[in-house]
């Protein structure tokens, strides 16, 4: 191999004749110009699958019309004194709200079916059409009859602003009621059963006031304030505080509207479930959830006689579920 050969081929002399080659410099512009390659590389691999998807088993002929719910119950399980209290012999139960348990007193009620389910003695003590937060009015029998007024008349055996309620009302469930707390020995008592319907929602109630914890013209105050004294001058009696059902809301105009995204100005109906919720907590008593747990925006419409109200096979569900609770 000449000098010619060497000149026009200076790698294939070197290989020819075994000379050693000079490693070529990596400069930081090769470096740089790589990694940009690199990346751009990677980059367009990944737009691709990105872009490609990952494949599905969803099928729109099979939609399914049925939701997916989970009961947000808190249960707080009995102590052992009140087990052994309620090992003596059968259970008396306390049911205070409004509808659920005042709309039908017979066989078939909510309370009476509680009974039956459990074998224990139940008082109906619920006023139909009232809420949990103290009306600041005096015009209507529901403003001397929320949970407040209960609250006090039981624990101080004084009833007059009941029965200047029951003296307004001209619904005999009002009078049925009164004389039903009137003759309780609280002592005897083993359980007390709150539920109110969606009526606070209706009515306007302040969910909450931040400023005061236990203002009881508030939902969440009222709650908190009877559930508290409750607790402390009872404290042998077991509390299950039961959320209102899924409802809708019937405006002036006989419009229906959906509670669960309708807001009257207070926050919708689960804003009230989640805060009553949270105020059974911190009270310290059990909690059982109706709004998913029970009867749901996607079943509603077999266990309600309208818009609010609970049908048969309702009181019949919502039983079956507290005496499991009480069972348990």
């Amino acid at each position: 191999m000449n000098v010619h050969t060497y000149t026009q081929f200076p790698r294939l002399y070197q290989i020819c004749y075994n000379i050693p080659m000079k490693p070529r410099n990596i400069t930081p512009h090769a470096i740089i110009l790589a990694a940009i390659i690199l990346i751009f590389g990677a980059g367009v691999i990944i737009l691709l699958r990105w872009d490609k998807g990952i494949p599905s088993d969803y099928d729109p002929s099979q939609v399914s019309t049925d939701f997916e719910t989970e009961a947000l119950d808190f249960i707080m399980p009995p102590d052992e004194a009140w087990q052994a209290r309620a090992n003596d012999g059968p259970l008396n139960i306390l049911c205070l709200g409004n509808n659920p348990f005042s709309d039908e007193r017979g066989a078939y009620g909510l309370a009476e079916q509680i009974g039956t389910l459990t074998g224990a003695t139940v008082y109906n003590g619920a006023f139909p059409d009232t809420t949990i937060a103290t009306r600041r009015s005096s015009e209507k029998a529901t403003d001397y009859l929320s949970l407040y007024f209960v609250t006090m008349a039981l624990i101080n055996r004084k009833y007059n602003y009941l029965e200047s309620g029951v003296a307004l009302s001209e619904n005999p469930a009002t009078v049925a009621a009164l004389d039903v707390l009137r003759g309780l020995n609280m002592k005897e008592m083993d359980i007390i059963v709150i539920m109110y319907d969606s009526t606070d929602y209706n009515e306007r109630s302040p969910a909450d006031n931040p400023s005061d914890a236990h203002d009881i013209y508030a939902y969440t105050g009222a709650l908190r304030t009877s559930l508290e004294a409750i607790r402390q001058y009872l404290p042998h009696i077991r509390v299950i505080f039961m959320s209102h059902t899924y409802a809708r809301y019937l405006d002036e105009n006989g419009t229906l509207h959906n509670g669960a995204t309708y807001d009257l100005g207070n926050g919708t109906l689960p804003h009230y479930l989640i805060l009553g919720q949270d105020t059974a907590i911190v009270s310290g008593v059990s909690f059982m959830d109706h709004y998913f747990g029970s009867i749901h925006e996607g079943n509603y419409a077999d266990y309600m006689s309208d818009h609010m109200h609970l049908n048969a096979a309702g009181r019949g569900l919502l039983a079956e579920r507290v005496a499991a609770v009480i069972a348990d």
